[in-house]
């Protein structure tokens, strides 16, 4: 019977190990779970509280509720995405637009220039919830451009989820410890993003880029919405968020009386 105890194990363990990964689990509980293991293999290995198939059975129940426990509390944080894939970023040259001053990142092996998150509008919320757009404030110093902002409000799918479309759908999945946390989701999202060649001589074309999803999902900073193909040829790409579902699209009489 020890041996079945070992497979027992085994198994929930590889399923821990996957699940901590696709769902991308802090390290904090990688570490939780190798110390548990670690504590169960040599209570297996000495017999201890396993002399008998009750003890057994409550030892594997217990280590499966544990493993259950850290998955949750190790839960990914929510972070904005970066705009570099780099351990620092590459800043451009400081760029003043009529808002103020911006700064970007370099991407491509230096020859694109990134401008994430700048605003083009207020934020949607409070008092301008399913109202007009209304013209961005300017800002002192210098904005840096360095993270997309948060995605549109939107139903959201657990990370394992969206891994395993990775997996299944779109064969691009990589295992990182450089992910371990969930995109930012919030009403806050009339940003844009801007791609351009590094080096710019002359006046070029300009692409403007609305990302899909029925109007319901969706974020500008997707790889397959990336402007950086069209910078890396010349060709200057702008995309931007935009409110979806009822924040976006809802239809009512006393919204349409009522201006901002």
């Amino acid at each position: 019977m020890k041996i079945f105890g070992w497979i027992v194990t085994a198994l929930v363990s590889l399923i821990v190990c996957a699940l901590l990964q696709l769902n991308r689990n802090t390290l904090a509980g990688w570490l939780l779970f190798a110390l548990l293991l670690v504590v169960l293999v040599i209570l297996i290995h000495r017999g201890v509280l396993m002399n008998a198939w009750n003890q057994r059975a409550f030892v594997i129940c217990l280590y499966t509720a544990l493993c259950i426990a850290i998955v949750f509390l190790s839960w990914p944080p929510v972070k904005q995405v970066k705009a570099y894939d780099t351990k620092e970023p590459v800043r451009t040259e400081t760029v003043t637009i009529d808002k103020g001053d911006v700064r970007g990142v370099v991407i491509e092996d230096g020859s694109v220039e990134l401008f994430a998150g700048i605003p083009y509008a207020k934020p949607p919320v409070g008092q301008l919830r399913w109202k007009k757009p209304q013209e961005a404030d300017a800002w002192e110093g210098i904005r840096e451009c360095d993270h997309f902002a948060p995605m549109s409000m939107q139903a959201r799918n657990l990370p394992v989820y969206d891994s395993l479309a990775q997996i299944i759908g779109y064969h691009d999945y990589r295992i990182s410890f450089d992910n371990r946390y969930r995109e930012a989701v919030s009403e806050d999202s009339l940003y844009v993003n801007v791609w351009r060649p590094a080096q710019i001589k002359d006046k070029i074309p300009v692409i403007v880029y609305i990302h899909g999803g029925s109007l319901q999902t969706g974020q500008p900073w997707y790889d397959d919405y990336s402007g950086k193909g069209f910078a890396s040829n010349g060709v200057i790409c702008v995309n931007m968020g935009y409110r979806l579902g009822v924040f976006g699209f809802l239809s009512a009489d006393g919204l349409a009386e009522v201006d901002p």
